[in-house]
């Protein structure tokens, strides 16, 4: 009975049928309910341009702020042609089916893909709830790490470029550029993608529109950065944690400094570039780094810190060393990151101190140092991750 469970927890078919299962009921129970209030301000985004209409405005209906580069208004252009509802729908299932895809693609056994998917499907509702574009974003910083790892830099490039020109956050594909093999290519690529991106959106509005548009998003994300610093439903990050608990009021950068120093020591290890489990280890750290040295994080960001906690737990070259502590750990994560969301958490530890002190950050913090930790002490030659195709006895032979 055992071993039934675990073939269907590992079977692909199953995996993603769960994955896009919960994105689609999900997606379907907003289209019923009409409620979402994300994607209208997305699709209007495209209008806004087609019309040089200002972009940087609170939308009075949804009244809220768009945030996006102007390029992002060509990525939501197929679905600003299609009716509301339908558009929505398939804007959350092509963000979740391109994730999906994306996390297929790594180097991953059977019964590690399977972690990393069930770990983080319940964050696939609450990402989906918002109609999050951070959903896409993980996609190409993971398609990012993927395509140079297959010696692809050129579209690794446009991966990180896309990400960036859109929401800043693709820029974290970068930590990777010392793991490339063609690095002159690499840049050649974000040289060249920068610039078709940057004319992409001039073929439906005019060269002072977009340029002006520049300007404009970099104001404006000034200004919600100052916004969020103590927002309830905004900053649910470290650097939001520690506002929160301590009630101290303090510049960032005494947190987000020490986080750079930390995330960037392990590349002085350059003897270990050469151990995949290594680079897998800063594909995780820059997920959690991502997410939680950022104010814009929130609730419903934590899709991409839980992808970062599973793709850690399956690669860590600490699984014989310690065991307990790093199940515990991912345990933790589950409960007090994931978990906390949902209706099966005690309400009364969630409105008393989870949502006051955004702790949903604590469980991807103690992770994300133990990865930095094991970046900096551990031998990955050693390390228990083997090729995809390769089974166990295969290794012993």
């Amino acid at each position: 009975m055992l071993e039934r469970v675990k073939e269907l927890l590992q079977n692909r078919y199953f995996l993603v049928a769960l994955w896009m299962g919960v994105a689609l009921v999900c997606s379907l129970a907003l289209m019923f309910k009409g409620t979402y209030s994300n994607y209208i301000t997305f699709y209007q985004s495209f209008w806004h341009s087609i019309s040089s209409s200002p972009l940087y405005i609170e939308y009075p209906i949804q009244r809220d702020l768009f945030l996006y580069g102007i390029p992002f208004t060509a990525l939501i252009a197929p679905f600003a042609f299609l009716p509301e509802p339908l558009g929505m729908v398939l804007w959350c299932l092509t963000n979740c089916g391109m994730l999906y895809y994306a996390i297929t693609k790594l180097n991953l056994k059977k019964w590690q893909l399977a972690v990393v998917v069930l770990v983080s499907v319940n964050d696939v509702f609450t990402a989906v709830l918002s109609q999050q574009y951070s959903i896409g974003i993980t996609a190409m910083i993971i398609f990012s790490y993927i395509l140079i790892e297959k010696e692809k830099d050129f579209w690794s490039a446009l991966m990180i470029v896309l990400g960036t020109m859109t929401k800043l956050y693709g820029i974290v594909g970068l930590a990777f550029f010392l793991f490339s093999k063609h690095k002159m290519k690499f840049i050649v690529g974000v040289f060249v993608w920068s610039i078709v991106l940057f004319l992409l959106p001039m073929l439906y509005a005019s060269p002072e529109y977009v340029i002006h548009s520049y300007k404009e998003w970099f104001d404006i994300l000034v200004y919600k950065n100052s916004l969020n610093q103590f927002h309830i439903n905004q900053n649910i990050s470290l650097l939001g944690m520690l506002h929160r608990i301590t009630g101290a009021t303090f510049s960032d950068l005494w947190v987000i400094l020490p986080g750079m120093l930390l995330f960037a020591a392990p590349y002085l290890r350059v003897s270990q570039y050469k151990n995949e489990s290594f680079r897998f280890l800063y594909l995780s750290s820059a997920l959690m780094f991502m997410v939680l040295f950022s104010t814009g994080t929130e609730t419903y960001g934590y899709l991409t810190a839980m992808i970062a906690a599973g793709i850690w737990y399956v690669n860590t070259p600490t699984r014989n060393t310690t065991p307990i502590l790093n199940l515990v750990l991912l345990i933790f994560c589950i409960i007090l990151t994931s978990l906390s969301t949902t209706d099966i958490f005690p309400k009364s530890v969630k409105m008393g101190y989870v949502r006051p002190y955004a702790l949903k950050a604590l469980p991807c913090t103690l992770i994300w140092l133990k990865i930095v930790w094991e970046q900096l002490t551990q031998d990955f030659s050693s390390s228990l991750v083997t090729p995809k195709n390769v089974q166990p006895k295969q290794l012993k032979e």
